[in-house]
């Protein structure tokens, strides 16, 4: 496991069935902050963290830990690099 300084999410982009769940999100967090994901139903939070756990791939968009990108396929490339998520269902 790496020790993620800096996490972005550039450009991210996902859409289902031609509606848009993202569309060109953009996100940086640094080590130490704290983040609060803040929206109405349907506005595309749990979307782009299930992006960034791996369980959905964006349609287009870069995801970058300490400035280099990662592509994330499954949640074990995302726990191997330090990401977990908590579930609000399981």
């Amino acid at each position: 496991m790496i020790k993620i300084q800096r996490l972005e999410m550039k450009d991210i982009c996902k859409s289902f069935q031609g509606v848009h769940a993202n569309k060109d999100i953009n996100l940086e967090v640094s080590s130490g902050e704290i983040l609060g994901l803040l929206g109405e139903n349907g506005a595309g939070k749990t979307t782009l963290m299930n992006i960034l756990y791996g369980i959905y791939q964006p349609d287009s968009g870069t995801i970058l830990i300490n400035g280099k990108p990662v592509r994330i396929s499954n949640p074990v490339e995302s726990i191997n690099l330090g990401i977990g998520m908590i579930h609000q269902h399981f």
